[in-house]
């Protein structure tokens, strides 16, 4: 009898385990492997944070249509929206394999056997909701053709960037995504003018990123080199990292409040990037590198001499216009959404890490204690990479913040304007 007991509660145990950790954020980790290991190299800017709020809006879904069940069924739900949604926007890349592991590896830790009715009920809820949005999503206007013409190449106009193969700046079409969360018109976000070309100002923009950007700089310090490269990676990436840093494990039993932060999170990662996208094709910026093979053609004092070999620290340079650094707009709308669920605070302590530097350095780690000294980092990453001027951050920061702000305003009443 006492045998039978001790049975009856282990059975009861592992009847009723459960994944120890966050679903949610298994499963954006999952997708910030997949969108670095594809066999495309990778994402440009504004595919890398569509396709997280695809996922994001499917795991929302399935995590409100199952609130009411037990925690595991409610991870198995999610597990199949994340799982259906990211074999959607990667079904052409060969990563079925490493699709299917995820899913495995996390299924077998929730523990509810194919051979119970809850995980067939579990699999609807999430299936169901990875079609909801991958159907909303169908007529984005990714796929469309938008052609580009390089403009004659007078002074602050976008040329092809040295070395590169491509015969027209990263997805033109990129401008005209519909938004997500029903924030409205991507063009009222649009950011104002840069300095003009032929102003003082301008020079001495110019002349500081020349000199710190530089990838021999020797006005460069180490910790600006560090910042240059410790924020290379993937800005969607690192942000929802950060994020996890900040909120922790608060979420692990509480399905539906991690959904739904990391929803308006990578609503905004997606917003910022649109935006991005539009600044750029309007004002169709040149870059610091052909602004600085140029230089003594338009420059006011006449005492800056071009450098025709200059050469920025994170090279090659982006194949896409200048203003506005969307890298710099990604950190501003990410520190509006996790400073809202930080009870409205700047202050945390956590330790961020990244290996995506490109650079062979390895893993870089350091410690945060402000939100707003990491936009200010990551935005100033690029200008010590020698890839953006100091205005084109420090616009895309504000700019990013603006759209953050905006997605959390519309968020409860649009969330599903997918």
């Amino acid at each position: 009898m006492k045998f039978s007991s001790v049975f009856l509660t282990l059975s009861a145990t592992v009847a009723s385990a459960q994944y120890s950790g966050d679903i949610v954020q298994y499963w954006v980790d999952q997708s910030g492997l997949l969108s670095n290991n594809s066999l495309i190299g990778g994402l440009q800017s504004p595919p890398s944070g569509w396709f997280e709020a695809v996922v994001q809006a499917a795991i929302y879904v399935a995590a409100l249509e199952s609130k009411n069940e037990s925690l595991a069924f409610q991870q198995l739900a999610v597990t199949h929206a994340a799982h259906d949604s990211l074999t959607w926007t990667f079904h052409g890349t060969r990563n079925f394999g490493n699709l299917f592991k995820s899913a495995q590896d996390i299924v077998a830790a929730i523990n509810i056997s194919e051979s119970d009715d809850r995980y067939w009920r579990a699999a609807a809820i999430g299936r169901r909701a990875a079609v909801r949005v991958t159907n909303a999503r169908q007529d984005d206007k990714l796929n469309n053709f938008v052609n580009y013409v390089y403009r004659p190449a007078i002074p602050g106009v976008y040329q092809r960037t040295p070395g590169s193969p491509f015969v027209a700046p990263d997805t033109p079409q990129a401008r005209y995504l519909r938004t997500f969360g029903g924030i409205g018109n991507v063009t009222k976000f649009r950011a104002p003018p840069p300095p003009s070309v032929n102003s003082t100002e301008y020079e001495a923009i110019l002349n500081y990123v020349k000199s710190v950007g530089d990838r021999n700089s020797t006005v460069r310090t180490p910790n600006n080199t560090e910042t240059a490269y410790f924020w290379r990676e993937s800005s969607p990436i690192q942000w929802n990292r950060f994020a996890h840093n900040v909120i922790g494990n608060k979420f692990a039993k509480d399905v539906q409040s991690s959904a739904k932060f990391y929803a308006q999170l990578n609503y905004a990662h997606a917003n910022a990037a649109i935006a991005g996208w539009d600044s750029k094709a309007y004002y169709n910026s040149w870059r610091p590198v052909t602004a600085i093979r140029r230089t003594d053609i338009w420059l006011p004092s006449k005492r800056n001499v071009s450098n025709p070999t200059w050469t920025p620290l994170l090279d090659p340079t982006p194949n896409h216009q200048e203003y506005i650094s969307t890298h710099a707009t990604f950190g501003g709308a990410a520190a509006a959404v996790i400073t809202a669920w930080n009870g409205g605070k700047d202050e945390i302590n956590i330790v961020q890490s990244t290996n995506g530097t490109g650079a062979g350095l390895g893993v870089l780690s350091r410690r945060y204690t402000s939100i707003k000294q990491a936009v200010k980092d990551n935005g100033d990453s690029r200008v010590y990479g020698g890839i953006h001027f100091q205005f084109s951050s420090d616009v895309g920061s504000v700019v990013g913040g603006q759209i953050g702000r905006a997605t959390l305003e519309a968020f409860d009443k649009n969330w599903d304007k997918f």
